[in-house]
């Protein structure tokens, strides 16, 4: 399983883990370091409090690996694009656009598609969102 860790600091870490159990006791290990003032890892940068996590069944990455989608969803995309970039002459970056139009299939969402601060980072849907109570016990 692979879950996505997303901190306070609106940062997030990718990790695959055997089972659930597995995955709750390394991330309440890494949030009671983060709230004892230590270390997060080697580097020695601070651990980072816990926000949410998000179970996958494969990696959030291999969202769409063929990089395709159907003409309508581009055709959609696209329109829904030009109409968000247009200035007040109706005239658009190209540029901006094609890397907007890239995005239609990246495997991650885009800082404003983001549900809230502490949605996934990833447009695949997770299996479920872990209640973080774990790290009270």
């Amino acid at each position: 399983m692979f879950v996505e860790t997303v901190y306070e600091t609106g940062r997030m870490s990718v990790g695959e883990y055997a089972d659930e159990d597995e995955a709750k006791s390394a991330i309440k290990a890494h949030h009671d370091r983060a709230v004892n003032g230590e270390p997060g890892g080697p580097v020695g940068a601070p651990a980072e409090r816990i926000a949410a996590v998000y179970v996958y069944d494969k990696h959030p990455d291999d969202y769409n690996p063929d990089q395709t989608a159907s003409a309508d969803v581009v055709t959609s995309e696209v329109a829904a694009l030009v109409k968000k970039m247009k200035d007040e002459n109706g005239v658009i970056n190209v540029d901006q656009l094609a890397m907007a139009v890239r995005d239609i299939s990246h495997p991650m969402q885009q800082g404003t598609d983001r549900e809230d601060s502490f949605g996934s980072f990833y447009k695949m849907k997770e299996s479920k969102k872990l209640n973080l109570d774990f790290l009270e016990a």
